[in-house]
């Protein structure tokens, strides 16, 4: 089964991709808006990031819709630069891949923090990566992200490989019983 190999990764590149995240956060944007403006120029550097991206992706914030009952940031936007990254354009495109890799991130993102759950991550107390906890699970998650990338990018799994690719979610505390913390427009 495919797994990242860190020894394929560039440690600068993953470092300053989290540093990108943590200062987009400590300029004033949320989880959401910080991992897909730190992390869209390392695996999508071709294309300038749009406004109507930027837009799009800001709802996303605080367990969707600043909410703190559904799921991080640091998850919904490796969904996004998976669809932007392997998406389809077209109707007969490849229906089955980028669902398939954003799949193999969140399995990822599962075992980096145990849940997606915005209320849950919270809880924890913050790491060496900043001050806050919403602070460490950007950088963790941007971090997360250009690993996985990169990693894809070079040592790209067979299609049947990647479409086996499943989420088990089943040791993740379901999100309808977990009451959401009052949000703080401060994170």
């Amino acid at each position: 089964m495919w797994r990242i190999r860190h020894e394929l990764l560039d440690p600068s590149r993953i470092e300053e991709v989290g540093k990108q995240a943590l200062a987009f956060k400590d300029s004033g944007f949320h989880c959401s808006e910080s991992i897909i403006r730190a992390v869209w120029p390392y695996v999508i550097p071709d294309r300038e990031i749009s406004d109507d991206v930027l837009r799009i992706t800001m709802p996303f914030r605080g367990g969707m819709a600043a909410t703190t009952g559904s799921h991080c940031g640091g998850l919904t936007m490796g969904i996004a630069l998976s669809g932007a990254l392997y998406g389809r354009l077209e109707a007969d495109g490849d229906y089955k891949l980028a669902p398939s890799i954003a799949r193999k991130y969140w399995s990822l993102f599962l075992q980096e923090f145990g849940t997606s759950n915005c209320t849950l991550l919270r809880r924890g107390e913050p790491g060496p990566e900043a001050p806050t906890i919403c602070g460490c699970i950007i950088v963790r998650s941007a971090r997360l992200l250009l690993s996985y990338f990169d990693a894809l990018h070079a040592d790209f799994p067979s299609l049947g490989e990647i479409y086996s690719w499943v989420v088990d979610r089943s040791h993740e505390e379901c999100h309808e019983q977990v009451v959401p913390l009052k949000m703080n427009d401060e994170e």
